[in-house]
């Protein structure tokens, strides 16, 4: 893994994180939105989205609340898929996202005037985990993953993978259909989005998945890795199967040389975040400066909670794109209380 950026403050581990996000609608809601009291900004946003990319928003939340005391960002974690249906229906200003907005959603959008743009925030890889009891699989194809998972597999038991494995059946968990992790997996492993076998045991929670193998020895799922890290800094009882690579055919761990050197692929993948135009000029100032303040500390945000940082281009691309878009509403970027900060 990445080194994660010296917290500064009261900062929260990636593991902190996700058990707050669960509740953090009912706290922004309750006691966060208020008046401004001088510092510039004021007001609510309405952020929906990815449980995966979830963690580094409410960071940046946190930290911008912290900033602006008489904002209140209200970080709403349903699933990409979910919150795309509430983002193209204009429902939420921001958008998390742990892939790419797909071509139905595009449509959605376009039927309801919904004009946006994309930001790569961080990098995810997605991880294939066993138990630490399990000794016989610690490498596996693409062919593997996809007879595995493919829609109307007849893969029961480990021994119908390999010979040399057991005559055990295979207890698989993964993420439910909501998820924009589920997508990427099944897109890209399975050859088409939603194309997965229905008999496994599906959550829209990471954790649970890790929880689940971390029980048993014949055990085997996938999901973010940063998860499963967390669980494994904790007492080291889930291990990590290296994956075949679409680049060269070789193996790899999900590490950060492999998934920076794009050989841990086709499991490694960007994380996004959305808004919402109309947004942005109705609260130019408010939209436009959190915006600008996720993306000038996107690298500390996806580090401290487990992600890897996406390349410096990013960031440089994602403020130009910013002000491009102020500039398309006749709104000075130079107005933003929110400085740009180049890496």
């Amino acid at each position: 893994m990445a080194p994660s950026q010296q917290p500064t403050g009261n900062r929260m581990t990636r593991r902190a994180a996700i058990a707050t996000v669960a509740s953090v609608g009912a706290a922004s809601l309750a006691g966060c939105f208020g008046s401004d009291d001088g510092d510039g900004l004021s007001g609510e946003i309405q952020a929906s989205g990815s449980n995966t990319v979830a963690p580094i928003t409410q960071v940046a939340a946190e930290d911008f609340e912290a900033e602006y005391s008489g904002v209140g960002v209200n970080v709403e974690p349903e699933g990409t898929g979910a919150g795309f249906q509430e983002f193209t229906r204009a429902n939420s200003a921001f958008q998390s996202a742990s892939r790419a907005i797909t071509e139905e959603e595009i449509e959605l959008a376009e039927e309801n005037d919904v004009e946006y743009t994309s930001y790569t925030v961080g990098q995810d890889t997605l991880a294939v985990g066993v138990n630490e009891d399990n000794d016989w699989c610690d490498e596996i194809t693409l062919d593997e993953l996809n007879e595995i998972w493919e829609f109307e597999s007849d893969i029961e038991q480990w021994s119908d993978v390999r010979d040399d494995w057991p005559d055990e059946d295979i207890a698989l968990h993964a993420r439910d259909s909501a998820s924009g992790t589920f997508d990427y997996f099944t897109e890209n492993i399975n050859g088409e989005m939603g194309n997965i076998r229905d008999d496994y045991s599906a959550t829209s929670q990471t954790d649970e998945i890790w929880d689940a193998v971390e029980d048993n020895e014949y055990a085997l799922g996938w999901g973010g890795v940063g998860h499963l890290r967390s669980l494994q800094d904790q007492d080291g009882t889930l291990q990590t199967v290296d994956v075949e690579s679409d680049m060269d055919g070789e193996f790899y761990p999900p590490e950060e040389e492999y998934i920076e050197g794009g050989e841990y692929s086709p499991l490694a993948r960007p994380l996004f975040f959305y808004f919402n135009h109309a947004s942005l000029e109705e609260e130019p100032d408010l939209i436009g400066s959190f915006a600008r303040f996720y993306i000038n500390n996107q690298h500390e945000f996806a580090e401290e909670v487990g992600f890897y940082r996406a390349p410096d281009e990013h960031i440089v691309e994602n403020h130009d794109q910013l002000e491009s878009v102020l500039a398309d509403i006749d709104y000075d970027p130079d107005d933003l209380t929110v400085e740009r900060q180049d890496p």
